[in-house]
């Protein structure tokens, strides 16, 4: 399970979404940020990622087979 979270500037409104797959979990990052959000993290693994620190993972795993 991946969990993905939005924050707007304000203090409310934290959105959260959870997927299945790393790929389901940066289209979710994706959309929060087309839709405005400037702070968005991907958990996985145990650790937090920034959205481009999650993309890496994914193209990672692509590149190696998995």
């Amino acid at each position: 399970m991946f969990i993905v979270q939005g924050k707007p500037r304000e203090p409310e409104g934290i959105e959260k979404a959870t997927t299945d797959s790393r790929e389901e979990a940066l289209e979710t990052a994706g959309d929060f940020l087309n839709r405005g959000l400037p702070f968005v993290i991907v958990v996985a693994d145990g650790r937090v990622y920034t959205v481009d620190e999650f993309a890496m993972t994914v193209v990672n795993r692509r590149k190696h087979g998995r």
